[in-house]
């Protein structure tokens, strides 16, 4: 067989893959399978966030979430974090708030994207409770 009549059969055979395709998908064709046979087509999607970083402006330096997580744990503010937390782009600090309790204060775990290191500040109001 010639090279054209190959490319012939090629793309009779394709048109027929398109055709039976398509009666397929619109409900003309049935294909029916032995009771026998089980066919699963499953698919899971699983979103992975995407990391988020504390750049201090005006630098390359950077730091992410997960790493100042590590950090905190490992230094002074220890297991206390709480899942709410802010980047300071200008002081180039995380802020994880922590889960310690002490009158007229909300501490907070202070991460410094530079030195990589961790420290507690209490933010205290200064108003004695009374």
């Amino acid at each position: 067989m010639d090279k054209k009549g190959s490319a012939s059969i090629f793309f009779i055979l394709l048109g027929l893959l398109f055709v039976g395709g398509y009666l397929i998908n619109e409900g003309i064709i049935t294909i029916n399978l032995p009771s026998t046979t089980t066919t699963t087509i499953g698919l899971t999607t699983t979103t992975i966030p995407a990391e988020e970083f504390c750049q201090k402006k005006g630098t390359d330096i950077k730091l992410s979430l997960s790493e100042a997580k590590e950090i905190a744990i490992h230094g002074q503010c220890g297991d206390k974090l709480r899942d709410t937390y802010i980047c300071n782009e200008i002081t180039g600090t995380w802020w994880i708030d922590l889960d310690i309790e002490k009158a007229g204060c909300s501490p907070a775990c202070v991460i410094n994207v530079e030195t990589k290191t961790a420290e507690i500040n209490w933010r205290c109001t200064g108003l004695l409770q009374m």
